[in-house]
């Protein structure tokens, strides 16, 4: 079960980038510059904030314990 915690995470970090990429472009898609008052790069910056800093910090909790699996 140790050995299939940091592929989790790490699988769980790659979705997570995925979806980011997908919902980017949905945004995109439905993006109007005459209904919206902030530019598109604050969309950016949210969905970052909602999906790329918990990928990161998955992808680093899977490293540590991967690590740690080598040195017992």
């Amino acid at each position: 079960m140790k050995k299939k915690i940091p592929m989790i995470c790490n699988l769980v970090s790659i979705v997570l980038l995925i979806v980011f990429i997908i919902k980017s472009i949905v945004d995109y898609n439905q993006y109007s510059t005459t209904l919206n008052s902030a530019p598109f790069y604050v969309w950016i910056l949210v969905n970052a904030l909602y999906f790329i800093i918990p990928a990161i910090v998955m992808s680093v909790i899977g490293f540590i314990m991967k690590k740690k699996q080598w040195q017992i």
